[in-house]
């Protein structure tokens, strides 16, 4: 469904996010959806980055029936798997996503960024068994 259908529709389903809560965890699916929206922090304020500009996050919908929200080192481990496969969009390709580890804690009182690892499979190419097993 289009943005522009969306709002006709009330907003369209509302599909569990993936949590991704311990190292190991594995999301995966075909790609049926691809939305780019503007990043908002709990109390539904806009996210910016230092020089006003508003962050973004991905949300990507796997066989319509649960929501990835791909940020920050997800989205570029996504964007290699990607370049890798040779796929130009997502959409019809298998998507996995492993939570892979943890990367540097950067700031006092902060969690240390989840770090993921991604495999893109264009529709051609599903076949394989070598998928995050």
């Amino acid at each position: 469904m289009s943005d522009a259908e969306d709002i006709l529709s009330g907003g369209g389903p509302k599909l569990p996010a993936v949590k991704f809560a311990n190292i190991g965890d594995t999301a995966k699916g075909k790609v049926t959806e691809v939305r780019k929206t503007e990043d908002r922090d709990p109390a539904g304020n806009i996210k910016t980055w230092p020089n006003g500009d508003p962050r973004f996050v991905y949300i990507i919908t796997l066989d319509g029936t649960e929501n990835i929200w791909a940020r920050g080192q997800m989205v570029n481990a996504i964007r290699e798997a990607a370049k890798t496969a040779g796929a130009n969009t997502l959409i019809g390709c298998d998507l996995a996503v492993r939570y892979s580890g943890d990367g540097e804690q950067k700031k006092a009182g902060y969690s240390k960024p989840k770090q993921f690892v991604a495999q893109v499979r264009a529709p051609a190419a599903a076949a394989s068994d070598d998928f995050f097993q």
